[in-house]
């Protein structure tokens, strides 16, 4: 059922934008077609974590949702929190793009193809979820609830890439801006105004948990530091070695350098995707 919705709200916000690039005079012509579809439909999906979380994450081999992780700890999702106001406590958090949350150093890129095998369990918005409530982000009818916002822009799996590569090819000068972090040219029809790059950020949800050491890590980052202090960050480092998983040793000097990890990210993808 929440499918059918997910593939209606997917036809006509692809209508929505296509009007608003008409209404706006918006040369689609002026695009590289190839680039956009390259970066749009084999995008990796992140995940980052904190330096302190990311030997805890490789122990238990899997990514897990909040309501899961409270299970676990014999606890309950905060009831404040953007998960619990949104309903979207019992998701995995990825974005079809490069690491967005700052505060942490670690991370781990998954294929595109992950999508596929959660068709029926995952959901995505053109948008990151969790910044409908941030007070920097604005909504065009500040009256109407988030969690009605979000559902209206719930697109399915992996069919939200055909709604991505429009928006790559309209809204932004040129595709790879949209991995690289340049703010688009267009605001799209969508309407929210303020905050930073999640604003426009893929943002894509899977139910439950997600397991790491699986066919679809296509690679992690990590400071150095971390990758050579053996357990189960060293166990996972060889497993990815014998399974061609990329490694990316990340050389910081601080703890959670997002800036280094998100450089590194960006280089990566734009390196494996457009070479």
């Amino acid at each position: 059922m929440a499918r059918a919705q997910w593939e209606q709200n997917l036809g006509r916000m692809l209508q929505e934008l296509d009007q608003y690039a008409a209404a706006n005079k918006v040369d689609a012509a002026k695009q590289p077609p190839r680039e956009a579809e390259a970066l749009s439909k084999s995008l990796f999906l992140a995940h980052s974590t904190t330096d302190t979380n990311f030997s805890a994450v490789c122990a238990s081999k899997r990514l897990l949702s909040p309501s899961r992780l409270a299970e676990l700890s014999g606890t309950r999702v905060n009831p404040r929190s953007p998960e619990a106001i949104l309903g979207t406590a019992g998701y995995v958090f990825l974005y079809a793009a490069p690491f967005c949350r700052g505060s942490t150093g670690c991370g781990f890129l998954f294929a595109h193809t992950l999508e596929s095998a959660h068709r029926e369990d995952g959901v995505a918005t053109p948008f990151d979820s969790g910044g409908l409530l941030h007070k920097k982000v604005s909504r065009p009818n500040p009256a109407e609830p988030a969690r009605d916002f979000l559902a209206r822009h719930e697109i399915p799996v992996p069919e939200h890439r055909d709604y991505l590569q429009r928006a790559m090819t309209l809204l932004f000068a040129k595709p790879a801006d949209y991995v690289v972090g340049n703010e688009p040219v267009w605001p799209g029809p969508i309407g929210l105004t303020g905050g930073d790059r999640r604003r426009w950020t893929h943002e894509v949800r899977v139910a439950d948990q997600v397991s790491i050491p699986t066919g679809y890590l296509q690679a992690v980052f990590a400071p150095i530091r971390l990758m050579t202090e053996g357990g189960a960050i060293e166990s996972l480092v060889k497993w990815c070695r014998l399974e061609g998983v990329d490694c990316i040793p990340l050389y910081t000097s601080r703890a959670d350098d997002f800036e280094t990890l998100k450089r590194r990210c960006v280089d990566y993808i734009l390196g494996k995707l457009l070479p």
